[in-house]
């Protein structure tokens, strides 16, 4: 049955359990193997009632412990981590001298129990990006409320969230000339340029009605997913409110090939939040026309190799980047990677990696004129990280820490300032053609570097419902560092 399981293979696992329920009616084993079954096939709601029909059959023969110790025993309400990398489970902390198969139904019921109860979850975070205000720095603070129930119907789990969110990209340096002429269309300002054989530059006043007035955004983002087994699907919208809204959404399929092999695909339109232009859409200071709000549409494939003590990965994706009046562009990305679990216990795991990065743009996007879309896309970058991750869990108390370090390469081609308009860029080279100080593009650039971040993670089990928690990350990458932190207390409901 374990292997008809493994192999998703529902007739025979089914077949073999009514041949073995024939032949030991009366056997826990057999119970708990429906629920496994169950369980595997998306059907999670099967499940309670076969592991309570092995706790019975375990009663009769005097081998096992009462529900409610076999709940607590298991660590019931220990587990549960919303970055998607759980610790160690606390099932493993049973008292010693239990029944083997009392223990796997105590195990199965803890998991069965945080599959099938509904959740309510309270955040707030924040994330500061380092860069030049007005341009590509970024504030941004959100506080996400969601609600997570037992899909009844499929089977899985059913989720929305609602999250208000808040951003910033402060104010435009005004006595800084050459900021102000990047932006929109203000290189072509007649009232931002120096006339000939005149000292004095524009006015205090041409400046400015130069500044960008989009310099902050708010909106609330709405999301709907749904999850089960190997299968994830969810859709939303961008923030409403942001000067452009979206649709996004994706898909992730990650079925278990065998019991070492795992595929995952993954399909979605996504909003791109490296600006306020990339994110919300921005209006030009000097023509009043608009122009941002860029989104990526693509997807991924990964192999995924999980033998121990290492496990392997190797993968690739394509996507297209399209925004309003931004010039379109595509991104091919690649990568693979090891990592090796160094310490395996039930309480702690120490795993250490190795990843290999490449991602290559169509066209360099970073540029904040008219027709750019104000986001990091070198037409190469290369990277080798090294990351370290330590877990550990002590009774009601679970933690992580974790560091990457790694060296980058990357190439930007030279970017035209207007890339959508012709006429504009006419204007704009024949304008640098007769004053030096004025440009028309971007200069391709080649850096290279160090990279890297450090991480940690916090969560407390107040009661066996209630959990309390936050994490932070800093990280460094391209050329700008990126802070993040959150706040969470999530709270179970249901059996």
């Amino acid at each position: 049955m374990e292997a008809a399981i493994a192999q998703r293979d529902w007739d025979k696992a089914n077949a073999l359990l009514v041949e073995t329920r024939a032949m030991a009616p009366d056997d826990a084993r057999v119970s708990l193997m429906k629920a496994r079954i169950a369980r595997a096939a998306g059907q999670g709601g099967r499940a309670p009632r076969a592991l309570e029909r092995a706790q019975q059959q375990m009663a009769a023969r005097g081998g096992a412990m009462p529900a409610v110790a076999i709940g607590a025993a298991a660590g019931e309400g220990g587990q549960g981590n919303p970055f998607r990398t759980p610790a160690p489970g606390p099932a493993a902390s049973l008292p010693p001298g239990l029944d083997p198969v009392a223990a796997e139904v105590a195990r199965e019921l803890t998991a069965v129990r945080e599959e099938t109860a509904g959740r309510l979850q309270a955040t707030l975070g924040l994330r500061v990006r380092s860069g030049t205000a007005g341009l590509d720095r970024l504030g941004e603070v959100s506080a996400a409320q969601s609600v997570a129930l037992p899909g009844r119907l499929l089977g899985g789990q059913v989720s929305a969230s609602v999250t208000p969110v808040a951003i910033t990209t402060g104010q435009i340096e005004t006595g800084n000339l050459a900021l102000l002429r990047s932006v929109g269309t203000n290189a072509l300002a007649p009232a931002l340029r120096q006339p000939p054989g005149q000292a004095m530059g524009p006015s205090q006043v041409a400046r400015d009605r130069a500044v960008p007035r989009d310099d902050s955004a708010a909106g609330v983002a709405l999301g709907l997913a749904y999850s089960c087994n190997a299968v994830t699907a969810d859709i939303g919208t961008t923030p409403l409110g942001f000067r452009q809204q979206a649709v996004i959404g994706g898909v992730e399929l990650a079925p278990a090939l065998n019991d070492t092999l795992r595929l995952r695909v993954t399909a979605g339109r996504r909003a791109v939040t490296d600006s306020l232009l990339a994110w919300a859409e921005v209006r030009d200071p000097n023509s009043g026309q608009s122009w941002g709000g860029v989104t990526r549409h693509g997807g991924r494939v990964q192999l995924e190799i999980g033998s121990k003590p290492v496990g392997f990965y190797v993968g690739g994706g394509y996507a297209e980047f399209r925004g309003d009046h931004v010039a379109k562009n595509s991104r091919v990305e690649a990568g693979a990677g090891a990592a090796w679990s160094i310490l395996r216990r039930p309480e702690e795991t120490l795993i250490a990696g190795l990843d290999l990065v490449y991602f290559g743009y169509d066209n360099n996007q970073r540029l904040f004129t008219y027709g750019n879309g104000g986001y990091f896309s070198p037409q190469s970058y290369v990277a080798a990280n090294i990351p370290l991750d330590w877990r550990r869990r002590e009774d009601d108390l679970a933690w992580r820490v974790g560091g990457t370090i790694g060296y980058q390469a990357y190439k930007e081609d030279a970017a035209r300032y207007f890339p959508l308009d012709p006429g504009l860029q006419a204007q704009a080279e024949t304008a640098a053609a007769g004053d030096p100080s004025l440009r028309a593009a971007q200069p391709s650039a080649t850096k290279s570097g160090v990279t890297g971040g450090v991480r940690g993670d916090i969560e407390y089990a107040v009661t066996g419902n209630l959990k309390l928690g936050g994490l932070l990350r800093h990280d460094r990458t391209g050329d700008w560092n990126e802070a993040r932190g959150l706040l969470f207390a999530r709270y179970r409901f249901g059996p």
